[in-house]
């Protein structure tokens, strides 16, 4: 029901979103860390990878410099909670003491918020972690801070209190310094604006029996605008532009991880044979 309630949310949302500018959210799934896509089926026991990125969609005059930040919550359904994995990754710090890492080809990682995307983040205190919690009768795995225990958009909605998790301010923040901030002992400025890898994750999805994995982030748990209560991210107008002044919301295309049933996994094995040996003709 919560999926099918997001759905209709989603849609809504994108139809709003018709007429103004748009951060869409692509989350994306491989199995060797070199070609991705938004489905992969695999077998009980097999590592997937897992990618967030972000491109800005324009439809009005404005025309962004490069990224500023967007907060947010990777989550995956059917999860099973001490058989799956959520695999290591840069959980603390910041681009100059290890919080974020390379965009490195291949399944060996490493894993994180993308450099140089991660400006700030949290302390050792606080890390980001793989939360398992159910939500209408799913059974997730969502990433976020160590003390955002509540479901996106759960919880007080005023007050200190809100942080847990209704206004999204505890999720992976993935932010950038203005390309007029950068100092010596930060990564380069990264000035593209389509396409954006800002985190990835890899987790081994072990436990037996057919299932579908959906990959997505939800609205309720990104950056929130206090005023208007949209989710969006925040792109750099200039050079000078310390905060990101351009604002456009988010739009999210999910991915989905299929465990077919063992019949299913010898139709696609059989099905990868007929086609190289038909190729060898």
């Amino acid at each position: 029901m919560k999926n099918v309630i997001a759905s209709i949310v989603a849609a809504a949302g994108l139809a709003s979103l018709a007429t103004a500018d748009t951060s869409r959210l692509d989350m994306q799934v491989s199995t060797d860390g070199v070609t991705w896509s938004n489905n992969v089926n695999v077998a009980p026991g097999a590592t997937v990878l897992v990618r967030g990125k972000v491109s800005f969609i324009q439809t009005g005059t404005a025309t962004p410099v490069g990224f500023a930040s967007l907060t947010w919550q990777p989550t995956l359904s059917n999860w099973v909670a001490g058989t799956d994995v959520l695999n290591a990754f840069a959980d603390r710090g910041n681009n100059t003491n290890g919080g974020s890492v390379s965009d490195t080809a291949g399944t060996a990682g490493p894993f994180g918020r993308i450099s140089p995307f991660g400006a700030t983040g949290p302390t050792s205190t606080d890390p980001y972690r793989g939360h398992t919690q159910t939500a209408a009768g799913v059974n997730y795995l969502r990433i976020a801070r160590t003390t955002i225990t509540n479901w996106a958009g759960d919880g007080p909605t005023t007050g200190t209190s809100a942080s847990n998790n209704f206004n999204g301010s505890g999720g992976l923040a993935c932010v950038q310094k203005s390309s007029g901030n950068v100092g010596a002992a930060d990564p380069p400025f990264q000035g593209s604006i389509t396409d954006v890898v800002l985190f990835k994750f890899s987790v081994t999805v072990a436990a037996p029996g057919t299932r579908t994995l959906t990959v997505d982030a939800p609205l309720a748990g990104m950056s929130r605008n206090t005023t208007t209560g949209a989710r969006e991210a925040a792109w750099f107008s200039s050079g000078s532009d310390n905060f990101g002044g351009i604002k456009a919301e988010v739009a999210v295309n999910t991915a989905t991880i299929s465990v077919p049933t063992p019949g299913g996994l010898a139709a696609l094995g059989l099905g990868g044979l007929v086609a190289v040996r038909r190729r060898r003709r």
